[in-house]
């Protein structure tokens, strides 16, 4: 069994947050064909709300302090989340819910298959 080191876990999460990425610009341009710029822009709004936390919860794992409380940096990123969140709804003039929740959804679902997909052939 290989060891999984930070240097394979930097290339996962670079190339499923790329794949990601790639997902989430498609969708935001067909929500921009039938729901308009704004409504684009908040499905990225969405999936950085979700993704930023993902991917630094995701390297403060292999940090120095990140073994010795996974529980508390998963709350950590929740309440991230859910406190961006809480500042778009607050102060966007017009937050568009539905295509915030689609690029956060979309994230949620997409990164792991794609994490799971970049790692399946490097580790044994």
């Amino acid at each position: 069994m290989v060891e999984y080191t930070r240097t394979m876990l930097a290339q996962h999460i670079v190339k499923a947050m790329s794949y990601t990425g790639a997902l989430i610009g498609a969708l935001s341009v067909g929500v921009w064909f039938f729901l308009g710029s704004d409504a684009a822009i908040a499905v990225w709004v969405g999936a950085a709300i979700i993704g930023l936390p993902q991917a630094w919860l995701a390297t403060s794992m292999f940090s120095r302090f990140g073994a010795q409380a996974p529980t508390l940096l998963g709350i950590a990123k929740f309440s991230l989340s859910a406190l961006l969140f809480g500042v778009w709804f607050a102060k966007a003039s017009d937050p568009q819910p539905g295509a915030v929740f689609v690029g956060a959804i979309a994230v949620l679902v997409s990164s792991p298959v794609f994490y799971y997909l970049a790692a399946k052939d490097r580790v044994v």
